[in-house]
């Protein structure tokens, strides 16, 4: 299963939707985790990849863009300056680093309201004051 998801890391990489729907299927159907460990998406448009149930540990997303799915787990990585402009997601993140990420009034951390709401949730994540505020005014949980 380790080369698989080294060769899916290869193909998001790479931009070949072609190439990642081959690896990926049907070995890792939808809604089953893809794990991704100590890989390097510096700079990586994910716009054709929708990445529900994608876990990112010890990754460096630093200036990635077009990051959307649900839920999207991210543990001890450095997701700066990603640009989540226009972006549905829900997010899992304990550990990391979010500072300098971009967003605006389309961007979405919160599904639903009330009792019921999906919501994301950073634990113990470094953040700027400015998205500490607008991540907390949609009801994400923040510890």
């Amino acid at each position: 299963m380790n080369a698989i998801i080294c060769h899916i890391a290869e193909s998001i990489r790479a931009n070949d939707l072609p190439a990642y729907q081959r690896e990926r299927y049907p070995t890792v159907q939808e809604g089953e985790v893809v794990r991704f460990v100590d890989e390097d998406f510096h700079d990586v448009d994910f716009d054709q990849f929708v990445m529900g149930f994608f876990v990112f540990q010890n990754c460096n997303l630093d200036d990635a863009k077009h990051i959307y799915g649900q839920p999207i787990y991210f543990t001890n990585s450095s997701v700066r300056n990603v640009d989540f402009r226009g972006v549905k997601a829900i997010i899992e993140a304990e550990d990391c680093d979010f500072r300098g990420i971009k967003y605006d009034e389309e961007t979405q951390f919160v599904y639903g309201s009330g009792k019921l709401a999906a919501r994301s949730r950073f634990i113990n994540c470094k953040l700027d004051n400015k998205t500490r505020d607008f991540l907390s005014q949609q009801g994400v949980e923040i510890n």
